[in-house]
C-alpha cells in the first residue's frame, strides 16, 4: 500500500517549500493575535465577575435597611451572585478545562459557548446590576458590562476569527 499523497498530509513533503507566507511587516505567526485578544477579554471578564459578585454581596449586606423593595432587592442580589459564579466558572473552564464543569455548562448554559449568546448574557447581567441598592458599584459594573458585551458583539461581527469565546 502506498503512503498518502503529500497534499493530504499536514507536513510539507520532502523538497517542497513551505507555504507560510506573511506580507512584509506582518508576523508570520498569526495565532498569537487571537490568543492575546482572548486572554485580554478573559482577564476583563474575570474582573467584571468579581465586580458583579461584590455588587451582589454589598446589596445583600444592606438587606436589613428600611426599603420598600427588600425582597426583590435580595432576590436580585442572589441572581447577581449566581450569574457571576456561572460566568466565572465559564471563563475558568476556558482557561483550564475540566470535563465535568464543561459538560454541565454546555448542558445548562450552552448559549455561553456562542459569541452572540455570551454577549447577550453579559448585557443581561449588566441590566441586573442597575437594579441593586449598591448604587455606585452597581452602576459602574452595569456600564462596564454593557461596554464589554457590545464590544464583544462588534468584535465578533467585524473579525469573527478573533472572537475569544
Amino acid at each position: 500500500m502506498e503512503p498518502d499523497p503529500y497534499w493530504q498530509s499536514d507536513a510539507p513533503a520532502a523538497g517542497m517549500p513551505s507555504t507560510n507566507y506573511a506580507p512584509p511587516g506582518a508576523a508570520a505567526d498569526e495565532g498569537s493575535r487571537p490568543g492575546l485578544v482572548a486572554t485580554g477579554f478573559r482577564v476583563i471578564n474575570v474582573g467584571l465577575c468579581a465586580m458583579m459578585a461584590a455588587t451582589g454581596v454589598l446589596s445583600l449586606m444592606g438587606f436589613g435597611s428600611v426599603n420598600e423593595n427588600q425582597l426583590s432587592g435580595a432576590v436580585l442580589s442572589l441572581y447577581l451572585l449566581l450569574f457571576s459564579a456561572t460566568w466565572f466558572s465559564f471563563e475558568a473552564s476556558q482557561v483550564r478545562p475540566c470535563d465535568a464543569v464543561v459538560v454541565q455548562l454546555k448542558r445548562n448554559f450552552g448559549f455561553l459557548f456562542h459569541p452572540l449568546g455570551k454577549s447577550s448574557f453579559i448585557i443581561f447581567c449588566a441590566f441586573l446590576n442597575f437594579g441593586v441598592q449598591a448604587s455606585t458599584l452597581g452602576l459602574a459594573t452595569g456600564i462596564l458590562c454593557i461596554a464589554d458585551g457590545v464590544l464583544l458583539i462588534l468584535l465578533y461581527l467585524k473579525w469573527p476569527h478573533l472572537y475569544p469565546g
